[in-house]
């Protein structure tokens, strides 16, 4: 039998106390990866393959590069009860992706979990984390919608079988362009959080989700200088469809797809670049939601108890205003293939191969590679 990876999480116990009804544990989770990679055209970003930090136009640029930013340090509280309404789960974790490219300590996840309802930092739940595939690129596929927010969320269970899980995330969530003759101070403004919800249909060997998601964009204006503010709110919306299927021990295929309006900080390639919306100069330059598609297909298979394989195919498209600047990213393209041997279930090494291609709106495209050597241990 293949022996899943994501499936053997290590943890130390630190203390754990039992009494009639409960226990009590605390625990660390520490993960140390090292990486080696070598990038054969000019990217903006080091770490990790992120086709969206491609330079336009293109570069031949061979650099190597260490990191072990990818390391984590989690720390897990639970108290596990007789009767499931009293169990209560917390979880804290950091990684090294420092700012300004600095190995330093980095905020990662930090929540508490309480009768289906979680508080705090930690994956969206508009987005399947369960189809990160078994790979040692941090950033993963670049049209997989993943991102962390704070939020407030709710999980139940109408069977076995059936889970809906609703939430409302960080109103501070979008990520806008805005004029670029800001001489008025426009500025974004967190107003209303983004309302999701995601159903799950299946088991733990192979299930399909679908989601929705309304993420409100707010942000203060005025058309004179002597004006004062006024705050305009426009609605980003998407869809998402996502599954995995475990044909065997050996092969399992997993999918995702999205699709809407307002909607790109959610997706882990654009997170953050200010795609959500844009001004339309004709419009006295209100902003209006950009349009985003993404498509992801993942196969992951086990030649023996020690060894896999996984490769995956990714396309996304940001559309289509007139208006849109030119230099900004219109078509993003991203395959991988690795190779992992793994001895042990808590001890991976390996070497994983990327390719992307970025195009802009004035149809300038640029490619790039990078091939790593890592090596992972759950301690």
């Amino acid at each position: 039998m293949a022996i899943i990876y994501t499936k053997a999480p290590a943890q130390i116990v630190l203390t754990k106390t039992q009494t009639a009804d409960n226990e009590f544990e605390v625990s660390l989770k520490p993960l140390l990866q090292a990486n080696y990679g070598i990038t054969f055209q000019n990217m903006s970003a080091a770490d990790g393959f992120v086709p969206q930090a491609i330079e336009v136009p293109q570069r031949d640029d061979a650099r190597g590069y260490f990191s072990m930013k990818q390391t984590t340090i989690g720390l897990e509280i639970k108290k596990e009860s007789t009767t499931k309404e009293n169990s209560f789960y917390s979880y804290l974790e950091i990684d090294f992706y420092g700012k300004n490219g600095a190995t330093a300590p980095r905020f990662k996840h930090g929540f508490i979990r309480w009768k289906g309802l979680t508080i705090g930092q930690t994956a969206s739940n508009f987005s399947d984390t369960e189809i990160f595939p078994n790979i040692f690129d941090f950033n993963g596929p670049s049209g997989l919608l993943y991102s962390r927010r704070i939020q407030v969320s709710y999980s139940t269970h109408f069977s076995k079988k059936e889970t809906l899980s609703l939430s409302l995330e960080d109103p501070n969530t979008p990520s806008i362009s805005l004029p670029s003759n800001n001489y008025l101070g426009w500025r974004k403004r967190a107003i209303l959080p983004s309302l999701s919800g995601v159903y799950r249909y299946g088991d733990e060997r192979s299930y399909i989700k679908a989601g929705a998601i309304i993420m409100p964009i707010s942000y203060a204006m005025k058309e004179n200088m002597g004006d004062n503010y006024k705050t305009c709110t426009i609605a980003g919306w998407g869809a998402m469809i996502s599954g995995k299927l475990r044909y065997d021990e050996r092969n399992i295929f997993s999918f995702e797809s999205s699709f809407g309006n307002g909607i790109a900080t959610y997706n882990a390639d654009l997170n953050g670049e200010k795609y959500d919306a844009v001004p339309d100069p004709a419009h006295k330059n209100l902003l209006e939601t950009l349009r985003l598609f993404n498509v992801v297909g993942i196969y992951e298979h086990w030649w023996n108890p020690k060894w896999s394989s996984v490769a995956f195919a990714s396309y996304s498209k940001v559309g289509g205003k007139d208006f849109i600047p030119t230099d900004m990213t219109k078509i993003l393209y991203h395959m991988s293939l690795n190779l992992i041997f793994q001895p042990y279930k808590r001890f991976r090494i390996g070497i994983e191969a990327n390719y992307g291609i970025k195009r802009t709106f004035d149809n300038q495209k640029a490619p790039a590679w990078k091939i790593q050597t890592s090596t992972s241990l759950q301690l």
